[in-house]
């Protein structure tokens, strides 16, 4: 069993051609900005959409375990709560929805051969990508044994974030690598993310040390985080000393908010605009020098 919290069919992101996105549960970092932050912890995740809410308290009479109450506003304890779904059943306006289950290896693989033809005509296939898929060890290379057995394309969106016998561990299993490299400060990487920068900077130079014709390493671009333009020109010069494919820098984007707000969880952006990739296009110009490939966008 592999923990889910989402499987996105026909995704054209995350690595070449037509995908399947499959999205695990559970994270060590805690980044902001995070557009998935349902996926930091294992378990499912309640969430609850104010606009959408009443306050007819049919989720709190209904609860067997009373892990929802309005106090005044709406509440829910996820050290009580069993996952039974009756409050989703009985709200009226579907305000009310689990993010999260948990799945056998091979419900999922079903699931991704349903496409197997789209993969093979667009030199397409799976990606893992989290939260952190790492999280789940086990499971993880379980799944991706059976991915691989079907001959697909494995590609992995990862932080780094573990130690670096995992990775020689699954080594064998994936056919790309989308690797994170937040920061090159230590400091900021550790304070804002909470991120181990030692061991994610071995990784990551493991990496495109050990197989660089396999690796994108991918740069989320965040005001009052990294997007001044010393930082990132000092990351593309450490990236431009190894032959890795690519440098992607993704534009910030406040498209997650929605989740925090119905994770009652607050927004640290929120007075921030999203950012256009036209801001970066000097960054392109910038990596050629270095004789690295810059991509705006994922």
């Amino acid at each position: 069993m592999i923990n889910v919290s989402n499987i996105e069919r026909f995704a054209t992101h995350d690595g070449p051609g037509i995908r399947t996105t499959i999205f695990l549960k559970g994270c060590s970092l805690h980044c902001p900005w995070c557009a998935n932050p349902e996926t930091w912890v294992e378990y499912p995740v309640l969430m609850h959409d104010t606009k959408k809410c009443v306050r007819c308290f049919a989720c709190q009479k209904n609860c067997p375990n009373m892990a929802i109450h309005f106090d005044p506003e709406f509440k829910w304890n996820p050290q009580t709560c069993q996952h039974c779904n009756t409050c989703v059943e009985n709200c009226p306006l579907e305000a009310l929805e689990f993010s999260g289950k948990s799945m056998e290896i091979e419900e999922i693989v079903k699931i991704v051969l349903k496409d197997i033809d789209y993969y093979k005509n667009s030199q397409g296939g799976v990606t893992i990508s989290g939260g952190e898929a790492f999280v789940q060890f086990d499971a993880l290379i379980e799944l991706l044994k059976t991915l691989k057995k079907h001959d697909l394309h494995v590609a992995i969106e990862t932080t780094g974030n573990y130690s670096n016998e995992k990775i020689k561990r699954v080594l064998p299993y994936i056919d790309l690598w989308l690797i994170d490299f937040k920061h090159i400060d230590k400091e900021m990487l550790q304070k804002v993310t909470g991120g181990d920068y030692d061991q994610i900077m071995e990784n990551i130079t493991y990496l495109m040390n050990t197989c660089p014709d396999q690796v994108i390493i991918r740069t989320p671009v965040i005001p009052k985080f990294n997007a001044d333009q010393k930082t990132l020109c000092a990351m593309i010069e450490y990236v431009s000393k190894y032959p890795v494919k690519e440098m992607d820098l993704l534009p910030y984007h406040s498209l997650g908010k929605s989740k925090w707000d119905k994770m009652h969880k607050k927004y640290m952006y929120s007075d921030l605009k999203m950012m256009d990739k036209s801001e970066l296009l000097d960054y392109v110009e910038i990596g050629k020098k270095h004789g690295l490939k810059i991509k705006l966008g994922g």
